[in-house]
């Protein structure tokens, strides 16, 4: 068995930062990121997810295959842990977007 490569803070973060762009780009899932977050840059089992957040398996498994209807508590524990927030986006491309130029210096 080997053992995963040990990943800084650095990366953890550079890794952050590419999958949230990858979801606000609309390529990937809520879940899709949170599984990998999980697994590469905490290198942490579900099982371990579950004993720090008290959230029991079977709600962190749906959080991770986008199914399932996980309460709003549950999925701010869950996306605490990973370092991240739950924000409300709007849902049109274009809006969003908008959002996520850089703001124009006057």
């Amino acid at each position: 068995m080997t053992k995963a490569k040990t990943i800084t803070t650095a990366d953890r973060f550079a890794l952050k930062q590419r999958l949230v762009q990858q979801m606000l780009a609309g390529n990937t899932t809520l879940g899709q990121i949170s599984k990998v977050l999980r697994s590469e840059g905490l290198q942490m089992s579900q099982t371990e997810v579950c004993k720090l957040t008290g959230l029991s398996r079977q709600v962190v498994s749906d959080i991770e295959n986008d199914s399932g209807n996980p309460r709003l508590d549950s999925l701010r524990s869950y996306f605490k842990l990973l370092g991240l927030e739950l924000a409300v986006l709007p849902r049109q491309r274009t809006e969003l977007e908008s959002l996520l130029k850089p703001p124009v210096e006057l």
